[in-house]
């Protein structure tokens, strides 16, 4: 699996207009095959910052992701509305855990 995480800073005056275009990124990539999840939140401790956090079976999925009109339809409107570049990061996930509050730290199904 792999995780996605884009780290974005939002010019205060396009908050609006960003929530508009994130959540239909979000609507539009979860659709997609191989996308296990895809959504954005907000940064509780810093103003105008937000936190993309995206789930994808594999390095295929996430190629054809960026294929997709809906992606690049998102760029193109996002970068103008950021008040500075965007971090992202990709993380090759090999296993995950749970944590069960009786077991700790368990496999997941």
């Amino acid at each position: 699996m792999i995780v996605v995480t884009g780290r974005v800073h939002v010019a205060p005056e396009n908050r609006e207009r960003f929530s508009a275009v994130a959540t239909q990124m979000c609507s539009s990539s979860r659709d997609e095959h191989g996308c296990r999840g895809y959504r954005v939140y907000a940064d509780l401790e810093q103003d105008d910052r937000y936190v993309f956090v995206e789930e994808w079976d594999d390095d295929e999925a996430l190629q054809r992701h960026f294929g997709e009109p809906h992606t690049a339809t998102f760029m193109q409107s996002l970068l103008p509305l950021l008040a500075g570049p965007a971090d992202v990061l990709f993380h090759t996930i090999s296993s995950s855990r749970r944590l069960d509050p009786e077991r700790g730290l368990v496999p997941v199904d």
